[in-house]
């Protein structure tokens, strides 16, 4: 049977039940689910065994603020931290081809994910452009359809399918299960695959498609078991609207769903007077109502900040940006770190613009930006270029080639 999962980070608990030890898995998915998990989280899971326990730690919402270890964002990184995964093979949904600005696209993605210094001795681009690296505990490779086809993979690999693959609820279809079914035949993996996830709560699933699951199924020869669990009603009106998709809805409604949450209703409220109204002042109130209640939303925060920040207003972006820079475990932490620095900069006060770009590109091997700039900065200001920047720019430049920083 396969696991059926309606968000995918509930397949942590499946990798449990079906004994993982290590293993290489194949993931088809529309997006790289792979942010760090924060220490308290990781600390937790090193504790735990069995899918019982593993289960309960699987946010309730899909949301980072809601209370447990892992969600749908950062459930690889749980794998890797309870020993069930050890390798990752992501196919992405795209067909596109291989090229400097493509390498370069996709390294930036990589670039703020939190990662060992080594992690540059790590990285590559194979000959086909698909690219290898070490990172959240995991081997991690990442494929186009035509050059994982074109590869050659283990055969005991496991596969994991997240059907938004197949479809987006904005592009449309974009791949066919026939060229799935391909894909994998080639491989000798028709029989590996174990999991399945719809993705249709959380948003990346159009309802309408829940039909591929039955049909991938029935394609393989197999049949599917979905275990329900203990999640909170998702503000749908509230998510719509974060999505920009339907008409207006009474505010009554989006305070009646959102008021259960707490102190995260808080802060999904100041996100709709952001992305709804564009009032930065109430958004502005619902953060610091939702702090002062314990959740620091740094989704907010960066929301607020990248307002300020458009109009030029760089003094108040920075504030905002190291407000949702928490402890840099999410990537949107790490982009506020980043964009802080840039406003340190973008007010004149350089040589703190320079420590902060140069903390950054240090933490952050593989964000080339950083690098370029805490580089061309401090050559200005008459500071002398450490060893390991040059080092890491060196590295980048062989990884991305020529002109890929300064």
């Amino acid at each position: 049977m396969i696991a059926l999962h309606e968000e995918h980070g509930e397949v942590v608990a499946s990798w449990a039940r079906l004994g993982y030890r290590s293993e290489s898995v194949i993931c088809f998915d529309r997006h790289l689910d792979l942010k760090p998990l924060a220490r308290a989280a990781a600390a937790r899971l090193q504790h735990l065994d069995g899918e019982g326990p593993i289960e309960a730690e699987n946010r309730r919402l899909p949301i980072r603020e809601v209370a447990g270890s892992y969600g749908l964002d950062d459930f690889y990184a749980a794998g890797a931290t309870l020993g069930l995964v050890s390798r990752l093979t992501w196919v992405r949904a795209t067909q596109e081809a291989d090229s400097p600005a493509a390498r370069r696209r996709l390294l930036g993605a990589l670039s703020v994910i939190a990662s060992e210094p080594e992690v540059l001795d790590a990285t590559r681009f194979d000959e086909r452009g698909a690219l290898h690296t070490r990172i959240c505990g995991l081997d991690l490779v990442i494929h186009t359809p035509a050059t994982f086809g074109a590869g050659t993979h283990d055969p005991r690999s496991r596969v994991d399918l997240d059907l938004d693959w197949f479809a987006d609820v904005r592009t449309g279809q974009d791949h066919q299960p026939d060229e799935l079914l391909d894909l994998l035949g080639r491989h000798g993996l028709l029989d590996n695959v174990d999991s399945m996830t719809y993705s249709v709560r959380s948003g990346f699933l159009p309802e309408s498609r829940r039909d591929l699951a039955p049909a991938l199924a029935g394609q393989l020869g197999r049949g599917t078991r979905q275990r329900e669990r203990d999640a909170l009603p998702l503000p749908q009106a509230t998510f719509t609207a974060l999505r920009g998709d339907g008409g207006p809805v009474p505010l009554d409604r989006y305070q009646s769903e959102l008021s259960p949450l707490g102190p995260v209703g808080t802060a999904l409220l100041g996100l709709l007077h952001l992305h709804t109204s564009g009032d930065l002042d109430q958004a502005g109130r619902c953060w610091h109502e939702a702090a002062e209640a314990g959740c620091r939303s740094s989704w907010l925060a960066y929301g607020i900040g990248l307002s300020h920040y458009r109009t030029q207003s760089f003094t108040t972006a920075g504030e905002w940006f190291r407000r949702a820079t928490g402890d840099r475990t999410d990537t949107i932490e790490v982009k506020s770190s980043f964009l802080a620095a840039l406003c340190t900069l973008r007010t004149g006060a350089y040589e703190e613009a320079h420590r902060a770009l140069l903390e950054f590109a240090g933490s952050y091997p593989l964000h080339v930006d950083a690098a370029r700039l805490a580089a061309g900065l401090g050559d200005r200001l008459g500071i002398a270029r450490q060893p390991w920047l040059s080092r890491q720019i060196d590295a980048q430049r062989q990884l991305l080639g020529n002109g890929a920083a300064a």
